[in-house]
């Protein structure tokens, strides 16, 4: 009977710890990536403005989830620009744009799985010489959540992989057709 007590203090004082540590964590996360594009704002901000033409060069596609749905509301293009997406493989997000501006980028608002996580994003631009360094942001606050803050040590893993895809697509875009 003593051992059992110890094992269950020794699991209870882990759990314990595991839950305090969480609390140290950070509750804001960032994730960014970039790449440098041999063109100019004009020939980016269409592709990053139009939320209709994510699919052609974001790693959030039909092709990687085939049950993925999307429809577009809004405007068609910059502030009040609205996807939405669903799926059981994807999980359920809305895009908003709330901000655009032509030579500085895209700004805007993901709401994933309808308020269960909101994240702040932007896709900006900034000239290198002749080229234009893009980079995409995604930033999300966690709250005072413990376990939600262990889940993101694990979100630029998630994330990052995938901004990097969307912006090597966005970079073979641009570069072709220029």
């Amino acid at each position: 009977m003593k051992r059992w007590k110890k094992i269950i203090l020794g699991v209870l004082a882990a759990v314990g710890l595991f839950i305090a540590l969480g609390f140290l964590l950070p509750a804001r996360v960032h994730v960014q990536r970039s790449t440098v594009i041999q063109g100019k704002p004009e020939a980016v901000f269409p592709l990053v403005a139009t939320l209709r033409r994510w699919p052609g060069w974001t790693a959030w596609t039909t092709n990687r989830f085939p049950d993925m749905t999307t429809r577009f509301e809004g405007a068609e293009s910059g502030v009040g620009a609205v996807m939405i997406a669903e799926g059981k493989s994807s999980g359920n997000g809305t895009v908003r744009i709330t901000r655009a501006e032509a030579k500085q980028g895209v700004w805007y608002e993901l709401d994933f799985e309808h308020g269960t996580q909101l994240f702040q994003g932007a896709v900006t631009f900034e000239p290198v010489g002749e080229a234009l360094k893009v980079s995409w942001h995604l930033e999300t606050d966690l709250g005072a959540n413990p376990l939600k803050r262990w889940a993101g040590l694990l979100l630029d893993k998630l994330m990052g992989g995938d901004m990097a895809t969307g912006l090597a697509n966005l970079k073979r875009k641009v570069e072709v057709v220029q």
